[in-house]
């Protein structure tokens, strides 16, 4: 037989003896009290279970007739369970994990992202002790004993074939006399808590062009198209030599665009094994994989929606990943690995290498309809030894904030030691130099670095000459020992090696000459003086 569960709720005049009727009432009607409730100036409330809709209709003509009762109504919920619906709600509807637990570390509440979190049901923990929750050394039980609240503790366990990890806070829930009758734990899932660092980490290391250093005509040829392209949607494709700052243009371009409040997320393609780019980039499906979480994973495409994404090393990426991206570039949707549903995203691509992708194309190492989308804006971003003029700017620069970060005193460059620098090839361009100064730095006690702290501690050339010429760069060595030579000995030397290194490519005294603007005599002159064969 099925029974209905019914709320009424009763106002009545307060009189001795009107409980006891109404409870008369009940058991003369036949129904089965479960609960009740009284409320000062709301009324008495009953849960009852009864056989029929007659039978309640009975119950409440024989209430109505109680002297004092002056209303009688039904109800959905008792009042305390609208309570607990209210507190559910809220628990609910809060980012964080959150377990209550009373006096005897049993738990009485726990919200969807704490079941979330430990992999559990609602109906699965309440009633059970924390301990199993938590597993052992829960640090919620050591609150009830203690009374301490805690603050950010990392917690890592196994269930099953599941990492649980997470930070979790807790404070003791007090009585009136300041015992401990309880404690409440809040926790975030340490994958969130990696994203909100993460998030916080990309908003800090943004920077506008404003943020890039320099002074010459180059450079800022450069900046001036780069905030020109910013303002659009299309795909920017970095060309430069490493240690240039690709993804410093990368931040700026996306600070200068329309996407700025969005997020901007870099992902260097030559650092992830080809199977884990690709589940980062994409994202995967529940069970596409051993170790899979559950419910899968937003891939980077998903997470930087309506900003940018910037793909730097973007000539390493394997063939596979090549395919998938060429269809985010002309689809604007992209598909989770494992997964069968298309996903349409907007995001901004700006890509960077230091290869060269047009002799990769016939080797079949990049392909050819990719290229072309990528490249749909390229800048190519000139290498420090292009650009020496803003050396001097740089380094002081560089050398400010190295300071900062090692606690130095102000600290400048001699105008000989800003010439070695300028001098210099700088294959490894401005990562290079950086590295060189926060090298010196360290070392150094005094607040001027001379060009005798590069020598001894860096392998920088001492005083040399840079030519430029079809073979390459071309390095004078002048030797310096106790006492500078004179200049006309320092003359000779230069002299002497220029022409040995022409002769070895032109060998006769008529090119060599036509090559230095001289005459052939005076060629064969200089090599009779320096004893040249």
């Amino acid at each position: 037989m099925e029974f209905l569960e019914r709320v009424v709720q009763i106002d009545f005049e307060d009189r001795l003896g009107l409980g006891m009727e109404i409870f008369e009432v009940c058991e003369k009607t036949g129904v089965d009290k479960i609960g009740m409730e009284v409320i000062p100036n709301q009324g008495m409330y009953i849960k009852f279970r009864c056989s029929s809709d007659n039978q309640v209709r009975s119950l409440l003509k024989d209430l109505e007739a109680v002297k004092g009762v002056l209303l009688v109504n039904l109800r959905d919920q008792m009042p305390y369970e609208e309570r607990e619906h209210e507190l559910r709600t809220i628990l609910n509807s809060v980012s964080e994990g959150i377990v209550a637990v009373n006096k005897d570390g049993d738990i009485i509440q726990i919200n969807k992202v704490a079941c979330e979190i430990f992999h559990c049901s609602y109906e699965e923990v309440i009633g059970s002790n924390a301990e199993g929750l938590f597993q052992e050394n829960a640090p919620i039980l050591d609150t009830l004993k203690t009374g301490l609240p805690y603050l950010l503790e990392e917690r890592e366990f196994k269930k099953g074939n599941r990492i649980i990890h997470f930070l979790t806070t807790g404070v003791p829930v007090l009585n009136a006399k300041g015992q401990v009758i309880g404690a409440v734990a809040t926790m975030k899932d340490f994958r969130q808590v990696e994203e909100i660092i993460s998030r916080v980490d990309r908003k800090k290391h943004l920077t506008s062009f404003g943020g890039i250093i320099y002074q010459g005509a180059k450079m800022r040829q450069v900046i001036e198209t780069a905030k020109m392209v910013a303002k659009g949607n299309s795909t920017v494709l970095l060309r430069g030599e490493s240690g240039t700052g690709k993804e410093l243009f990368a931040r700026a371009i996306h600070m200068e665009s329309l996407r700025k409040q969005a997020p901007f997320i870099a992902i260097n393609c030559a650092a992830l094994p080809d199977s884990l780019l690709e589940s980062e980039l994409f994202g995967y499906e529940e069970g596409s994989f051993t170790g899979a979480v559950k419910g899968g994973k937003k891939g980077l495409f998903e997470q930087a929606e309506h900003g940018t994404i910037f793909l730097d090393e973007i000539g390493e990426i394997p063939t596979q990943v090549q395919v998938r991206l060429l269809r985010v570039l002309q689809e604007g949707t992209i598909r989770r690995v494992g997964g069968g549903k298309e996903l349409v995203v907007d995001v901004r691509i700006v890509a960077a290498t230091h290869r060269n992708l047009e002799e990769m194309i016939p080797k079949g190492e990049f392909r050819e309809d990719l290229y072309y989308r990528l490249n749909v804006i390229p800048l190519r971003i000139p290498s420090l030894r292009e650009r020496r003029d803003d050396i001097p700017l740089i380094a002081q620069h560089l050398i400010r904030k190295i300071s900062v970060k090692l606690g130095k005193a102000e600290i400048h460059l001699t105008k000989e030691s800003v010439e070695l620098l300028m001098s210099q090839s700088w294959p490894g361009n401005v990562r290079q130099l950086e590295n060189t100064l926060e090298r010196i730095i360290n070392v150094m006690d005094s607040v001027e670095i001379t060009p005798q702290h590069f020598y001894e501690w860096t392998d920088l050339v001492s005083s040399p000459y840079t030519s430029e010429s079809g073979a390459g760069n071309f390095l004078i060595k002048i030797p310096v020992e106790k006492e500078w030579p004179t200049l006309k000995e320092i003359v000779s030397d230069v002299e002497k090696q220029v022409l040995i290194r022409v002769l070895k490519t032109h060998a006769s005294s008529r090119k060599a000459g036509r090559i230095l603007g001289v005459s052939n005599t005076t060629i064969l002159n200089k090599m009779k003086s320096y004893g040249i064969d």
